[in-house]
């Protein structure tokens, strides 16, 4: 199912849009036993966020389609790269990587209000993100955006909170403002959602993911990154977190140029 009209309008003007069962239930099975068997068997790069003695388990690895067949094929032959291009406007749609997040019940993980393109080796407008629940998501485990966030035109440099708190010391970056604290001086929006629908973003706007503080619903939702035509791979003193893996791209180059980045999607 394609995004209308006012949906791509959305987007473009709101940073965020909510488009409803755009994945099919089939999918959304064979990706919850992906996910089982991703936490089974981690990749290199896992992260875990809450200690032993914490409530809940907050889990989080990377670049999944490597290692775990279905999310590979649900990458590259699923139909979030076409929807990605028609929201963004690009002519091509290259895939960076995907994302899992677990929030068990009972986890205390607030991931604070950030933006996704700074912690990445990207320039460019056409960064679009998707974020896929595998389980109903209510107001209290939602994610939410400042609407129009993405126009600011500022880039607000990355913290990881649930490690050490520490920031990229790169200049081109400023502080993210203290949103939490001024809730009412911003156009902050959310949506419940359920398995099959899907929110996707623009890499610039400004969001925050909740806790899971229910004590029977898990949290499990997956995220992939595609790249439209404007974007160019960046170097960064110090790099950049994502890309995970070394590539030999130099600053201006598309990362389509780096076999291990596929385009998925062409006009």
């Amino acid at each position: 199912m394609m995004p209308t009209q006012a949906e791509i309008e959305a987007y473009r003007t709101d940073g965020v849009v909510c488009l409803r069962g755009v994945i099919d239930r089939d999918w959304i099975e064979r990706l919850r036993e992906g996910v089982a068997a991703e936490m089974a068997e981690p990749g290199p790069h896992v992260e875990i966020y809450t200690e032993e003695s914490d409530p809940g388990l907050f889990f989080n690895d990377f670049d999944l389609w490597r290692h775990v067949p279905v999310f590979r094929e649900f990458a590259l032959e699923g139909p979030l790269a076409a929807i990605a291009a028609a929201l963004s406007g690009a002519s091509t749609i290259t895939f960076f990587y995907d994302q899992v997040f677990v929030k068990e019940p009972g986890t205390e993980g607030l991931t604070q209000w950030h933006q996704d393109q700074p912690y990445m080796a990207v320039d460019g407008q056409q960064l679009c993100s998707n974020w896929i629940p595998l389980d109903p998501i209510t107001p209290e485990t939602t994610l939410e955006f400042v609407r129009g966030s993405h126009l600011w035109g500022r880039w607000f440099a990355p913290f990881d909170s649930m490690l050490d708190g520490t920031r990229h010391s790169s200049a081109a970056f400023e502080r993210c403002p203290d949103i939490e604290a001024a809730r009412e001086d911003y156009d902050i929006v959310s949506w419940e959602l359920e398995p099959g629908d899907c929110i996707f973003f623009q890499g610039l706007i400004v969001h925050q993911g909740r806790n899971n503080p229910t004590r029977d619903t898990r949290r499990r939702t997956l995220t992939h990154r595609w790249l439209g035509d404007d974007v160019r791979f960046i170097l960064r003193d110090p790099p950049a977190e994502f890309p995970k893996h070394p590539t030999a791209l130099r600053t201006g180059q598309p990362f389509r140029e780096d076999p291990q980045y596929p385009v998925v999607w062409r006009a």
